[in-house]
């Protein structure tokens, strides 16, 4: 009876609606208004926790931010043992395409998204795909990185930038930031789900990183990581301890 109602309240926990996490990142030079970018990740739509219909209450809740940017970090699909959709990009993530901002959608790909497709694919929905390469908008650049499972290079996908005009770098696997030179203002991924589960006085038992990435900022060697815990779950629809959010990152001057 006790492991039911455990399982029950961790399966509550990981369809609740996302909390909104905002961060502050001061860059030297800005002199720009306030930017406001807001970041979703590892949505793993499909049944039974992440159906269209939730993708699109989702969106709606990220569009009433009132975004200047939305920075999409991976993993659309797949990854659940009790997935009966068969987790396949395509009409599932179809209300990603009513996310509103005033630059617009960002998009790598993580782990679970298949290298060839999601190039193909995800710009269908109203987003711009970057794997290995970076465009300006507005007063920054966006950088974004192929995941770990194909061949991200931070190099190519840096050549060229502007020097000196401030640098976002997506990506999805937070371990990717060892690579990442101190001229990127703020780095942002996901993967790890926070460890999606937590445990009192054990913490969380699975968390995806070497480096101990698994959730919130960290600020190493003047470089800024935002690691978020995701929207959606891998293996079990389950959460405990760490919700699902969305995050809000405001670049600006001091």
């Amino acid at each position: 009876m006790v492991a039911a109602v455990a399982v029950a309240v961790m399966v509550h926990e990981a369809v609740a609606e996302p909390v909104v996490v905002a961060y502050d990142v001061v860059v030297p030079g800005w002199t720009a208004p306030p930017l406001r970018i807001v970041q979703l990740s590892d949505i793993h739509m499909g049944l039974p926790d992440m159906p269209v219909t939730r993708i699109a209450a989702i969106v709606a809740q990220v569009n009433a931010l009132h975004p200047d940017l939305v920075a999409l970090t991976g993993d659309y699909q797949g990854g659940k043992l009790l997935d009966w959709t068969g987790g396949k990009l395509g009409p599932g993530i179809r209300p990603l395409a009513k996310l509103r901002s005033r630059l617009g959608t960002f998009a790598v790909r993580g782990n679970h998204d298949d290298a060839f497709w999601a190039p193909l694919i995800l710009p269908l929905y109203a987003m711009t795909y970057l794997q290995n390469a970076h465009v300006d908008v507005g007063p920054i650049v966006i950088v974004g990185i192929d995941d770990a499972t194909g061949a991200p290079d931070i190099a190519r996908a840096l050549a060229g930038v502007p020097v000196g005009k401030p640098v976002v770098m997506l990506m999805h696997e937070p371990d990717g930031f060892t690579g990442v030179p101190v001229s990127v203002a703020v780095t942002l991924a996901g993967h790890t789900h926070g460890g999606q589960v937590r445990l009192p006085l054990i913490g969380t038992l699975l968390t995806n990183t070497r480096h101990g990435y698994v959730r919130g900022r960290y600020i190493v060697g003047g470089r800024t990581l935002i690691v978020s815990s995701g929207i959606g779950t891998t293996a079990l629809p389950i959460r405990h301890d760490v919700p699902p959010e969305i995050v809000v990152v405001t670049l600006h001057a001091r």
